[in-house]
């Protein structure tokens, strides 16, 4: 078995369509842009997928993001949702908590992530299984 990453965009009523990996990974890198995203916001749902045999088998995580295009059609931050990683350890191997860190962080999460509903996930699970 292998694990595969499949990316689904959510449009305005709520439909979901599968956007090829190759392409959103050549759009996140800025070396392509979608004019059908142009001046908007895009929530997108990262589903990620046990396959054997090119069959999907499992789906054991299923994420979402918000990413932000310009008037071209280009992202305009890839994987903005990263944050610190070492301030974070910093934290937990019993230093001081730093409180702007945090609020960055939230910040940044709510900007950038959103958390499917279960309808939502329902539907991503019946694209990949249909």
């Amino acid at each position: 078995m292998s694990l595969r990453e499949y990316v689904f965009q959510f449009d305005d009523v709520g439909i979901v369509s599968r956007i090829p990996y190759a392409k959103w990974c050549r759009v996140l890198e800025g070396e392509a842009s979608i004019d059908a995203f142009a001046n908007q916001s895009i929530y997108i749902a990262y589903a990620y997928i046990l396959v054997e045999n090119r069959i999907p088998n499992y789906c054991p995580r299923i994420d979402g993001a918000i990413y932000y295009f310009d008037e071209m059609g280009y992202v305009i931050l890839g994987r903005p949702f990263y944050f610190d990683l070492l301030q974070d350890l910093e934290e937990y191997a019993g230093g001081a908590i730093n409180l702007q860190h945090r609020k960055n962080k939230k910040a940044i999460a709510e900007k950038y992530r959103w958390k499917l509903k279960p309808n939502q996930i329902q539907q991503v699970i019946d694209y990949i299984w249909s």
